[in-house]
């Protein structure tokens, strides 16, 4: 399994709506333009390659941070107590 913070910054709504839609499809959205998500390799891979069919490189930024089950470890959040974590068995 990867553990998957991804982030992203458009100007263009309508790749924005398109963003959100493939990133729902894999994980949940933290913060406006933040989702976590937990895939497999397949999994993985596909979603590349749906996001390189969305993002303009010439405009767009976008960074997704995979994350080892011993960083998941170390990391904390504060507020929203209702979230799932990452390592819960339903998260997507």
């Amino acid at each position: 399994m990867y553990y998957l913070v991804i982030a992203y910054d458009t100007p263009s709504d309508k790749r924005r709506t398109r963003l959100v839609k493939v990133l729902k499809r894999y994980g949940e959205r933290r913060q406006f333009s933040l989702f976590e998500a937990r895939v497999n390799r397949d999994q993985l891979a596909k979603l590349e390659q749906d996001l390189i069919r969305v993002v303009d490189e010439a405009d767009d930024t976008l960074a997704i941070y995979l994350l080892t089950p011993e960083t998941l470890k170390r990391t904390f959040r504060i507020g929203h107590g209702a979230l799932k974590s990452l390592e819960e068995p339903d998260f997507v």
